[in-house]
């Protein structure tokens, strides 16, 4: 079955915080960002804050919490919303773990069109919410796929479509951009938004680095479906299998602790997530080879089907009040 739009979902760091950089982020949370809701991500901004300018950071994650263990393929992110306010905010991609201090790679962004671009056009202007913020940071860069769109990113009226900038470079009003292929629409100046595009291959859960600490006892991992870290499930950890006898085995986490539920190799093992209510992952009975004994142990990392990403909000020094502020991240993607 494919994976469905509800199935598709926000989550928050285990951490928020503006005061320890170091602690802010990490990894996912079980609890659900839900769309609209005030300060579910960023805290209010204060008159002073305003005045005197601000940047913080936000880590969240788009969780496929699916039941099905099908890969979201062909994933795209991307701004689709200017912030109303004089704020202004852009992504970076993050790893499973990472805090605010460790946070690398480079920003994506959004605009508005400068002018209007024809059809046929190989080169457009792109004005950036803070032009010179924009030229520091470089949110839009040669190789980087493009999302231009007069028409919201659920669909509807309007026309969309995807090109690759070969050229950039900013000015102090808009960036100047050459895309390859030349657009096929025309675009208006006031209706269409240019996003940069972060993208995936393809999103589900995983595990590796399996090693069996074992004179004879084998694990058949290579079989598909064998070993598997479920969609909804799975977390970010290192697990240690324990044998206590030729059959039967204890598990830890590195930050999960120990599971309450022993397994056997006698029968399919799927111990359950309590924030999901479903297994973190399955190892089939079928997988087991061999003779193990007490003693003996076998560890693997699961990852989750998870993107993290990091918000960067920039209030610039000056900026106005404004009430009901908010920024839009879109996900695009394909599922058999």
């Amino acid at each position: 079955m494919p994976i469905l739009d509800h199935e598709i979902v926000w989550r928050p760091a285990a951490m928020m915080s503006d005061v320890t950089p170091a602690q802010n982020g990490g990894r996912m949370a079980g609890s659900l960002l839900v769309s609209g809701v005030k300060n579910n991500l960023f805290p209010d901004v204060s008159q002073s804050e305003r005045l005197a300018g601000s940047t913080k950071w936000r880590k969240a994650f788009i969780h496929v919490a699916s039941n099905q263990d099908t890969a979201l393929l062909n994933v795209r992110l991307f701004l689709d919303a200017l912030t109303p306010a004089g704020d202004f905010v852009v992504f970076y991609p993050g790893t499973q773990t990472d805090t605010e201090q460790q946070v690398a790679g480079r920003p994506y962004g959004i605009g508005a069109l400068y002018e209007a671009a024809p059809s046929g056009a190989t080169q457009i202007k792109v004005a950036c919410e803070h032009p010179s913020e924009y030229a520091t940071l470089q949110p839009f860069r040669i190789g980087d796929r493009l999302r231009v769109s007069d028409r919201p990113s659920t669909g509807g009226a309007g026309n969309e479509e995807w090109v690759t900038i070969s050229a950039v470079s900013y000015g102090p009003d808009f960036a100047t951009i050459d895309v390859s292929p030349a657009l096929t629409n025309n675009y208006a100046m006031a209706t269409t938004l240019v996003s940069s595009v972060f993208e995936l291959p393809r999103v589900s859960g995983a595990v590796t680095d399996i090693t069996v600490n074992s004179a004879s006892g084998t694990l058949d991992a290579a079989t598909v479906g064998n070993v598997v870290a479920h969609n909804k499930g799975a977390v970010e950890e290192a697990w240690t299998l324990t044998f206590t006898s030729p059959t039967a085995f204890t598990v830890s986490g590195t930050t999960t602790g120990p599971l309450g539920s022993p397994g056997s190799i006698s029968a399919d093992y799927a111990p359950i997530n309590p924030a999901t209510g479903t297994p973190f992952f399955t190892i089939k009975s079928i997988a087991w080879g061999g003779t193990f004994a007490a003693n003996d142990k076998v560890t693997f990392t699961t990852h989750p089907a998870a993107i993290p990403i990091w918000y960067r909000r920039q209030v610039p020094a000056g900026t106005f009040s404004l009430a009901n502020d908010y920024c839009s991240l879109a996900i695009h993607g394909e599922s058999a």
